[in-house]
């Protein structure tokens, strides 16, 4: 059944000419522009704490403290921070002077890196009474998209979408007219109709899986860009330079990728019943 599947994937493969071919790499790179498009909901906007607070600089933090500590908790804290190697200068500010509508204070506190950023972050964040620590690498806060963006965001769903399908029904037609005899042979021999689908929904979510491979590497280079230039992206797509929304953006990419591809290649696999494709004898 495997070695089945494998024989007739690969002789499909094989029936790729220039015009199917060209056709099949469109769709492989509208699937991207759709994904990446839905990609851009997780990873574009601005920090909507930035609306109200500071743009944090490559080599700040603010730690927020715990509205509990004492005054005499505070300055003690405060001493040891700034004895740190690592630190450069400390600040402390009240929540007021931000516009923060939470109590407690701040430390705002300047490295003498941004290499040193990520280290203090996690140290920071160990700590008893400092209850959320921020950086420009580590925004901690959801994304504003604008209302006129967020709908051209989604136009350019629907219509990548719509593309991909077209663009794929006229590649798989075109593919399957150069594999027309086979597939009239495989019908003559009494083949199921599963049979001879199957490896063209494979080639479908090889498709997808492609265009999901290609997302996840190009939102990894913006990301590595976007942790080296914080300052370059902050104000635009800060959702780049936190890991764990790259990684989530990736996983939930290839997931829809491989789906639209699944859809795909669903949508090659029914044109085997088409007349076109059909022997009477």
């Amino acid at each position: 059944m495997i070695s089945t599947f494998l024989f007739l994937l690969g002789e499909l493969l094989g029936a790729v000419r220039t015009k199917s071919g060209m056709l099949l790499i469109a769709v492989v790179l509208l699937i991207f522009s759709f994904l990446a498009l839905f990609s851009s909901f997780f990873l574009l906007g601005t920090p909507v704490e930035e609306e109200n607070g500071p743009v944090l600089a490559p080599q700040e933090i603010m730690a927020y403290l715990s509205p509990r500590l004492s005054p005499g908790e505070v300055e003690e804290l405060y001493s040891k921070i700034r004895e740190w190697k690592d630190v450069q200068r400390i600040n402390y500010l009240f929540t007021q002077e931000l516009r923060e509508d939470q109590a407690g204070g701040i430390f705002l506190i300047r490295t003498t890196s941004p290499s040193a950023v990520a280290p203090l972050l996690e140290t920071l964040g160990s700590i008893e009474g400092i209850v959320r620590v921020v950086s420009a690498s580590n925004p901690q806060s959801t994304l504003s998209l604008s209302t006129p963006v967020r709908i051209g965001l989604l136009i350019g769903l629907a219509v990548s979408a719509v593309a991909s399908m077209l663009a794929a029904r006229y590649g798989f037609r075109e593919l399957l007219r150069s594999f027309s005899e086979e597939i009239q042979l495989m019908h003559l021999s009494g083949t199921a109709e599963q049979m001879i689908q199957t490896p063209i929904i494979a080639l479908g979510i090889l498709c997808g899986l492609v265009a999901s491979l290609l997302l996840i590497v190009a939102a990894y280079l913006f990301h590595f860009f976007a942790v080296s230039h914080p300052e370059a992206v902050l104000r635009t797509a800060s959702g780049l330079v936190e890991p764990g929304r790259v990684l989530t953006v990736s996983l939930l990419s290839l997931l829809l990728g491989l789906v639209m591809g699944g859809l795909i290649g669903v949508l090659g696999a029914s044109l085997t019943g088409s007349r076109e494709f059909q022997t009477y004898s």
